[in-house]
């Protein structure tokens, strides 16, 4: 298995799943709780109307329209900012009718989509990838931001394989354009990393060379529960933290594993 194989039924399957944990997770909560701060400057309102608007953009075209997919990742910020502005106040049942109805429509453009159109590469800030990398990108950005409500409102994390396993192979996918440019050419060693608690290939990275694959081995071995780790590469957690957790813990050469892990980036 490729680190961005993904075929069009699991990428519409992950679309729709995930956003029905999220609609779940919302609908439990009661209005006061949607005003909670979730990251700094958004509450759970903001989180929903993020969703929301970028689904629609997605499915819109409007993303595609207005150049956004190719244009620096500040102005893409910039831009979904915007249309938060417009969503976040809205009533509570208005939003999450909307992100039923954009979920829905995201994962039926996947699953319908030509397979030669599907796994087309086209370029964008994160690099040359596939629109479906781009839609298993949406379903990692949306449980990380689960994640920021279930920590802002007290519920416990949603780490069962079958919800986290799409966002690790997603964050596996995006490992080579998210990490490995900001890995100091003069690096050396080689990393495998290997989830704990999930059935997925390990993965070598070769620092030195700037290489990745399942056939790379030896140096250091990073073994982490894939969540934790998930949230490590999304900026919420040190990697430190998480390996004085016991969530992550590094075998043989710990040099590599550290520059691999300050450099660890998937956002």
């Amino acid at each position: 298995m490729g680190l961005a194989d993904f075929d069009k039924r699991e990428v519409a399957q992950a679309v729709l799943a995930q956003r029905t944990r999220t609609v779940a997770l919302l609908e439990s909560l009661d209005e006061s709780t949607w005003e909670a701060e979730v990251v700094p400057g958004w509450r759970v309102r903001e989180v929903a109307a993020h969703l929301i608007t970028t689904d629609e953009g997605a499915v819109t075209g409007r993303l595609m329209r207005l150049g956004l997919t190719q244009r620096p990742m500040s102005e893409i910020e910039a831009w979904n900012e915007e249309q938060v502005g417009r969503w976040a106040d809205r009533p509570i049942p208005s939003l999450v009718q909307a992100l039923e109805k954009w979920g829905t429509r995201l994962s039926r453009l996947a699953r319908r989509t030509p397979g030669i159109v599907a796994r087309r590469s086209l370029p964008t800030p994160l690099g040359t990838v596939s629109l479906l990398w781009l839609a298993m990108l949406r379903v990692y950005d949306e449980w990380v931001h689960g994640e920021d409500v279930r920590r802002a409102v007290g519920r416990p994390s949603d780490d069962a394989p079958t919800s986290v396993e799409p966002v690790a192979r997603q964050l596996l996918a995006a490992l080579p354009l998210q990490t490995l440019p900001l890995i100091s050419p003069a690096a050396t060693g080689t990393v495998t990393l290997r989830f704990s608690d999930l059935d997925l290939p390990s993965v070598g990275f070769d620092l030195g060379e700037q290489r990745y694959g399942t056939t790379i081995t030896g140096g250091s071995t990073i073994v982490a529960a894939a969540a934790p780790f998930v949230m490590v590469a999304a900026h919420r957690d040190p990697w430190r933290d998480a390996e004085a957790a016991g969530a992550l813990k590094i075998e043989g050469d710990r040099e590599a594993a550290e520059t691999f892990l300050d450099a660890l980036t998937v956002i």
